[in-house]
């Protein structure tokens, strides 16, 4: 560590707890959080690194990010991989260096991937280049394409202009799976943001699936429209900027997962919510 330079450490379970003891001694240099309860959702990350960066006025910030573990599901482990790559585009600007620690028990396939968002590795306390990086792919091409179809039993809404029909829909299915009721506000809130996206951005019709899972309820939207910034939704969009992102925002603030593709064929946004045990 550089001399001076405040550190945040960012990780969780047990490794959190070594990391403490490893890093103990160096007083108000070391910060902890735990991603648990941060970051379970990998699209608030890059908003919380801001934050972090921003307490420090400026200051070159360094950052432990461990934020792939045993638990997390292939989606969630995608989306840290996409999280990752994003990194890249803003370490510099926001005067903040990285590390990213992965448990190589979590199987060749995630690592692979993680070379692909890494310029740099360090194997063994030996740092070298890492070969698979390319700086003018942001994600590995397995962790970009589109998200597919709902399932042939999903509920299905095609919508143009009426977002109260909306609303009522996400909220009726979402009852019907079992989801408390405050967090099917946060639902129906977080639908109602990317179908008025679709209203504001297209001109054409969006389409609304809603499927259960043993464990989650899923919305996926689906319209003509292309994001063009894919660091769209995981910044605090600037509240005079008009077409800063909102939308995708406020659905990463109030869902547990999300998923966003875009591309010719138009945008699909995934939304997942856990369902009580």
């Amino acid at each position: 560590m550089a001399a001076g330079e405040p550190v945040m450490v960012a990780s969780q379970g047990r490794n959190l707890q070594l990391l403490r003891t490893q890093l103990d001694g160096l007083g108000e240099r070391v910060a902890f959080a735990d991603l648990t309860s941060i970051g379970p959702n990998p699209g608030r990350l890059l908003g919380w690194l801001r934050q972090v960066s921003g307490q420090h006025h400026g200051q070159p910030v360094r950052y432990v990010h461990e934020a792939v573990w045993s638990s997390r599901g292939p989606e969630e482990v995608g989306e840290v991989i996409r999280h990752e790559g994003l990194i890249n585009q803003i370490v510099t600007s926001w005067r903040v260096s990285v590390l990213c620690p992965y448990d190589l028990a979590l199987g060749p396939d995630v690592i692979a991937s993680a070379e692909c968002t890494h310029p740099e590795l360090i194997r063994g306390g030996h740092h070298e280049a890492s070969h698979s990086y390319d700086p003018q792919l942001p994600f590995p091409a397995e962790y970009d394409r589109p998200l597919g179809d709902p399932p042939p039993d999903a509920a299905v809404l095609a919508y143009r202009d009426d977002l109260a029909r909306v609303r009522a829909f996400t909220a009726r299915h979402a009852c019907q799976a079992g989801l408390p009721d405050h967090r099917v506000r946060d639902l129906v809130i977080a639908v109602a943001e990317l179908a008025a996206n679709t209203l504001v951005h297209t001109s054409s019709a969006g389409t609304l699936g809603i499927w259960a899972t043993t464990n989650e309820i899923i919305c996926q939207v689906h319209d003509s429209g292309r994001i063009e910034d894919p660091l769209t939704g995981r910044l605090r969009p600037d509240p005079a900027d008009v077409d800063g992102g909102r939308g995708l925002w406020v659905a990463n603030q109030l869902c547990d997962l999300v998923e966003i593709r875009t591309g010719r064929g138009g945008t699909q946004v995934r939304l997942h919510m856990r369902l009580p045990a």
